[in-house]
């Protein structure tokens, strides 16, 4: 974590500006030279270092993917601070948020359940060259993984081509974003995560935000996704893929 730290004077008041972009003014009283530096930078680490911590309940992420994916997300992980453990595929373990990719259009909805015992879920998946994340699950009220598909259905020209080809075996084919693509998909993932893990002020957007990537254009964007009320009885034209 830098922590460098650029001393210079401002209308004759002693002024500092840290690695981070924060300016202070000094009282006349702070001194000069080397050895105030070198305080000022030790207590600027200290402060960064303390807003960098995970809140308590919230330092353990689990991972339920296939082999390949976790050993690319690993290291990375590790580098950036985030505690990952690799799940055994079935059950998440005792982890404070769940990382899963979905690996069919019926798996989407597998874990839906446990923003209600304190479990949040990031969920994200691939459908040919695309790349998905949905929105945060911290609590049950946050939109499942069927209202994310039945959002995207609304929103598109082509819904029933859309519906159709996710019941098709291609929908559930090997996820393998590489090189680039790959980079900018663990990037978002430690983004919302870190943004949970400190309670930070993007958090409420992402909780309501479907990220997508093009992994061969690398074109991302983003789409809001609002949760709703499930009806009694969603019927046969409204089930969710089977795949």
């Amino acid at each position: 974590m830098g922590t460098a730290i650029d001393s210079f004077d401002v209308a004759g008041r002693s002024t500092i500006r840290s690695g981070d972009g924060a300016f202070f003014h000094l009282p006349p009283s702070a001194g000069s030279g080397q050895r105030m530096a070198a305080d000022i930078s030790d207590e600027l680490m200290q402060r960064r270092q303390a807003g960098a911590r995970p809140l308590p309940g919230r330092e353990r992420i689990g991972l339920i993917a296939p082999k390949p994916v976790a050993a690319a997300l690993l290291p990375v992980f590790h580098e950036a601070g985030v505690d990952l453990t690799v799940g055994d595929g079935k059950e998440p373990g005792s982890v404070g948020l769940l990382l899963h990719l979905a690996a069919t259009p019926a798996d989407r909805n597998r874990f839906d359940a446990l923003p209600g015992s304190r479990t949040a879920v990031l969920r994200f998946y691939g459908e040919g060259d695309l790349v998905f994340v949905d929105p945060l699950s911290l609590e049950p009220a946050d939109p499942t993984g069927w209202q994310v598909l039945r959002r995207r259905l609304a929103a598109s020209p082509a819904a029933a081509e859309l519906r159709a080809w996710l019941e098709t075996p291609a929908a559930a084919a090997d996820f393998t974003p590489q090189g680039i693509a790959m980079d900018l998909l663990t990037a978002r993932l430690l983004t919302v995560i870190t943004a949970w893990q400190r309670n930070s002020p993007s958090l409420a957007a992402h909780r309501r935000t479907l990220w997508r990537l093009d992994s061969l254009t690398l074109a991302a964007s983003e789409h809001p996704v609002l949760p709703f009320p499930e009806p009694a009885n969603l019927g046969e034209g409204l089930r969710a893929p089977l795949r």
